[in-house]
């Protein structure tokens, strides 16, 4: 037991000095670290240098020491489609973006390959467009673009969202369920960009009680806001700087600006449940 232990160190020492001399091909992202398998065993190193105008991508990269390489060069195109093909293929519909990422929603569960569930980001998708079904191969830690699908059904879709369609109002022949939730992901963002500031911020202060807006109307640097909670409907009067309560619509015994809208919610609930 004793030799075999020491033949593997030895054997992992062997390849590690080995490591040292080779390049090897990794995505590289902006900020972050590569992964590398030495032996069987997954390794994270730290991207220490990089060429001029390089930030992040598909790339060669030399060893500075066990735990930190150097981009050398971009990776050709055909060694990347090699690296790709040794990984698990999914398909993700891309819903939107965020900063240069772009987000996904799993297109149809597939015999095999990579399965993906919720929201995955796609890594060095530049080539994305809106609604276009991404083939991404997973390795473990990234759903990594490989090529892009049903472009015309994508474009249809990119159109009828310019025309403000809804959701549940989309009639295309082949459309999948994938494909609508993509849309309506993207329908309701845009939706909710429309609302005016004052408005969002109001809805979002009530839905962290649990409780949602009806109407609001400001006047001199307040609002009254109208919100419904638990089936009742309440109006309250608030400052329009900081929500603070003015007038919470029921008895506080003068201690009404103790409160915002946020958690006026409780004690409305409190005060019904009271009577």
């Amino acid at each position: 037991m004793a030799k075999r232990a020491a033949d593997l160190i030895q054997k992992l020492g062997r390849e590690e000095d080995e490591f040292l001399r080779r390049e090897f091909l990794a995505p590289v992202r902006a900020a972050g670290k590569v992964r590398v398998r030495l032996g069987g065993i997954v390794c994270e190193m730290a991207v220490v240098r990089r060429p001029g105008g390089f930030e992040d991508g598909w790339a060669i990269l030399k060893p500075v020491s066990h735990r930190e390489a150097e981009v050398v060069r971009a990776a050709p195109l055909a060694d990347v489609k090699r690296y790709l093909g040794l990984f698990p293929r999914g398909r993700l519909v891309a819903a939107w973006i965020v900063g240069r990422a772009w987000l996904g929603v799993p297109a149809a569960a597939p015999e095999k390959g990579a399965r993906v569930e919720g929201v995955a980001p796609i890594a060095f998708a530049g080539a994305l467009r809106m609604f276009e079904t991404a083939v991404v191969r997973f390795d473990g830690a990234l759903f990594l673009y490989e090529s892009s699908e049903r472009a015309a059904m994508a474009g249809w879709l990119r159109g009828q969202l310019e025309e403000d369609v809804a959701p549940a109002d989309l009639k295309k022949s082949g459309l999948t369920a994938p494909e609508r939730e993509a849309y309506a992901i993207q329908w309701k963002m845009r939706a909710e960009m429309r609302k005016p500031p004052e408005q969002r911020r109001l809805e979002r202060a009530l839905a962290l009680a649990g409780a949602e807006l009806v109407s609001y109307e400001p006047r001199a640097g307040l609002l009254t806001v109208t919100w419904r909670v638990d089936g009742a409907v309440h109006t309250s009067l608030v400052s329009g700087d900081d929500l603070t309560v003015v007038s919470a619509g029921i008895c506080l015994d003068g201690a009404d600006r103790d409160f915002d809208l946020t958690t006026l919610v409780p004690v409305l609930r409190e005060h019904r449940a009271r009577r």
